[in-house]
């Protein structure tokens, strides 16, 4: 009898061990680690204590992310709460530098809106086409994770720039009418080179932008 018969009686058959059950006692295998003759039993105890772990390991997996979740909406809701509170480009000032001290738990940042705004202690900059201290900082459409130009970098933290070891770009975009306009910029830095690592995602960080951007159009003169 071939091995393709033997299949075939067994699939036709599923309940042949049952009438048979001494044989699944005298069946053996490799052991799937150590390569040891075991049996059939033990075999499928280990491949279900294997099976175990995995599952056990995607669920620690779905619980970690179900948390990072919650924390993410417990962040965003601090700060459009903050926002509705928001009376002037001064206090989007304070409420960003509370969001970066309590949210991100981060000791450095910059934040400057393009444009000159003499009525607000805001930091603010006049964007030219030949700019050469934000030229790069403020070129981003999107979140950016990693560093800057030295030149960009002295600009932004000019007594802690030796400190920092990674920034996250968030520009604070306009997209009124569908034209995007410029409108600020917040860098975060990090003295921590894995904060703000490149090869990170920029999911939250995009989402955190995207809501100062609403909350920067309706305080904008």
């Amino acid at each position: 009898m071939s091995e393709e018969e033997v299949i075939q009686y067994l699939s036709n058959t599923p309940d042949f061990f049952v009438r048979h059950a001494d044989l699944l006692e005298s069946l053996t295998l490799p052991h799937p680690v150590s390569g040891k003759v075991v049996s059939l039993l033990e075999y499928q105890v280990n491949q279900l204590r294997k099976t175990t772990a995995e599952y056990r390991g995607q669920f620690e997996r779905l619980i970690d992310v179900a948390r990072e979740n919650e924390s993410t909406l417990q962040k965003s809701r601090r700060l459009v709460l903050a926002g509705l509170g928001c009376e002037s480009l001064d206090d989007f000032s304070v409420i960003v530098g509370d969001m970066v001290r309590d949210d991100f738990d981060v000791s450095h940042h910059a934040l400057v809106l393009y444009g000159s705004y003499p009525d607000s202690a805001v930091r603010s900059h006049i964007l030219t086409e030949d700019d050469v201290l934000l030229s790069h900082a403020s070129g981003f459409s999107e979140c950016f994770c990693g560093m800057l130009p030295a030149n960009e970098m002295q600009y932004l933290f000019p007594d802690d720039v030796d400190a920092i070891s990674s920034v996250a770009v968030l520009p604070l975009l306009s997209r009124a009418g569908g034209d995007t306009k410029r409108c600020g910029v917040l860098v975060l830095g990090a003295e921590n080179k894995a904060a703000f690592d490149k090869e990170k995602g920029t999911m939250f960080l995009q989402h955190i932008a995207d809501l100062l951007s609403a909350m920067l159009l309706r305080l904008q003169p």
